[in-house]
């Protein structure tokens, strides 16, 4: 399972559009991911933002799946 995967399937378990932090904090409870780096909230909140509809950075995702909200949630596209 990729780190993006992990997330939209951590998104669906909670039922709600949710924080970078909370998507983490699900991530690591079911145990749907290993992070491996030394800062893995900050890789997570560059995966969600990468796959985000409205990103246009270089590293845009060719396959963009997430929306953020005016909050800095995230839910599915």
């Amino acid at each position: 399972m990729t780190i993006i995967e992990a997330a939209k399937q951590a998104l669906k378990e909670l039922g709600r559009p949710a924080s970078a932090q909370e998507i983490y904090n699900q991530i690591l409870s079911k145990d749907l991911y290993r992070f491996g780096a030394k800062k893995p909230l900050g890789i997570l909140r560059s995966e969600l933002q990468r796959n985000c509809v409205d990103f246009q950075g270089k590293t845009r995702s060719p396959s963009p799946c997430l929306q953020k909200d005016a909050s800095g949630r995230y839910y599915p596209s």
